[in-house]
């Protein structure tokens, strides 16, 4: 049997020396353990911050010092891409199918783009008091939504024709004929197939003339005004627009409550509310633009006249890094030629890529207040003396330079400048009424060019 060695007595002090070392390694590990615990927790914390920051906070634009948080941006995104998935025939529950991913990516710039608009159109009806009744709200929802199903038949007017009035003539008396035949039996759809056939309109002619199911703004604007006071199976008179005569049927209509679009935003989580406030916008919008285009110049005003050079400047890409290096040195190889004095008239035949332009040695005719893209650039050209080269104009897709060629106090507006002008205005005011408000797009690649 073996014998017991027995174990030495501890004294009280060396009992009490290994509790308090025991004390101190527990101490240790405790802190140690909490320090590593409280800096994951600090760290996942510190990260689902940054998140809901990014996701919520973030400035995604500003207008008068105020933020527009980047979860009105994405509000605003996903507001856009209901409507986009309507349009596209993209069914409920494929919105995150990969094949529609780039069309879905264009809407980031859309999203910002409305945001922006939708603040200052806020901050300028403030400014000038204009308010919108809840009466004539619901009226422009019900008349924007509201949507009508038609057909018709279309005679061009031939424009290739040397006797214009005579062509014009032709095609009316053609139209009228299709009017009369259809009065006679409105709803006989082999008559509505055996005409459509003759119809100018390649879309529908195989069709019976069927257009479907619009709203406002969808069609040329004379087919949709003569529409929406047609009663259901009535016939028009032959309808001019820019396509030619048009003879049309309007077969059913539906409400707003009843459109493709309203249910699906219904359907995602967007309330009336929502609608309405969108509706608001586009009745401010159009406001807007009737102000602006009443208010823009008149004939004759101050114009001048340019020469203009246009070098196309794509933003660098690993696809094709080689475009923008060669940008920047065609873009340098012109502000050289300019700066010792070379002609603008042959760095424009050179280097120019509009080539119309270009081939007139760079001549872009007259210009009038409101036809150029930018209202500081204007200032800018129309502050410079005769014979004087601009600065380099750049934004992120093309770089300019421009030559002050003459200048006229008061000359005569062309149809063709008029036009331009009208069409313009609302373009014209917002970007004023931006810098008016120190309107900034924050979000990476849309921000606002100088």
């Amino acid at each position: 049997m073996a014998r017991r060695i027995p174990l030495p007595r501890l004294t009280q002090r060396q009992r009490e020396a290994r509790w308090q070392r025991e004390r101190r390694q527990q101490t240790i590990i405790i802190v140690v353990f909490t320090v590593l615990l409280c800096s994951a927790i600090g760290l996942m914390v510190w990260a689902g911050t940054n998140r809901y920051y990014d996701a919520n906070l973030k400035p995604a634009a500003m207008i008068d010092g105020h933020v527009l948080p980047y979860r009105l941006y994405q509000h605003e995104r996903d507001y856009e891409l209901v409507k986009f998935y309507v349009d596209s025939g993209v069914p409920a529950g494929f919105e995150n199918d990969p094949q529609i991913a780039s069309q879905k990516a264009d809407y980031d710039g859309i999203a910002v783009n409305s945001l922006v608009e939708q603040a200052l159109l806020d901050a300028v009806a403030r400014q000038e008091g204009y308010a919108i009744s809840d009466a004539d709200l619901h009226a422009a929802y019900e008349d924007s939504f509201s949507q009508f199903s038609s057909r018709h038949i279309l005679v061009k007017i031939d424009d290739t024709a040397t006797d214009k009035a005579a062509a014009d003539a032709a095609a009316l008396a053609k139209a009228q004929d299709f009017a009369k035949q259809l009065r006679a039996d409105p709803n006989n759809q082999d008559l509505w197939n055996t005409l459509a056939k003759q119809s100018d309109d390649t879309g529908s002619k195989d069709a019976g003339g069927e257009v479907g199911w619009v709203g406002k703004g969808q069609l040329v604007a004379p087919y949709d005004e003569a529409a929406r006071k047609l009663a259901i199976g009535q016939i028009s008179d032959p309808v001019k627009s820019d396509f030619g005569y048009h003879v049309i049927q309007v077969k059913e209509r539906r409400p707003a409550s009843a459109n493709p679009v309203v249910i699906r935003w219904l359907g995602s989580g967007f309330g009336m509310g929502e609608i309405l406030l969108h509706t608001r916008y586009d009745m401010l919008r159009e406001h807007f633009t009737a102000q602006a285009q009443a208010q823009s110049v008149t004939s004759p005003t101050e114009q001048i006249h340019l020469l203009h050079i246009l070098i196309a400047f794509p933003a660098p890409t690993s696809q094709a890094p080689t475009d923008f290096t060669d940008a920047l040195k065609k873009i340098a190889a012109a502000k050289a030629e300019l700066d010792k004095g070379t002609d603008f008239a042959d760095v424009a035949k050179k280097y120019s890529e509009d080539t119309t332009e270009a081939a007139n040695g760079g001549d872009a005719g007259w210009f009038a207040r409101g036809q150029l893209d930018s209202v500081s650039k204007e200032t800018e050209l129309f502050a410079l003396a005769p014979g004087t080269v601009s600065r380099q104009f750049s934004t992120t897709g093309q770089t300019e330079f421009y030559k002050v060629v003459e200048k006229d106090p008061a000359r005569a507006l062309t149809d063709d400048q008029t036009k331009k002008i009208h069409d313009s205005a609302y373009a014209y005011w917002f970007d004023k009424n931006r810098r008016a408000h120190d309107v900034r797009k924050l979000v990476p690649g849309y921000e606002f060019q100088p």
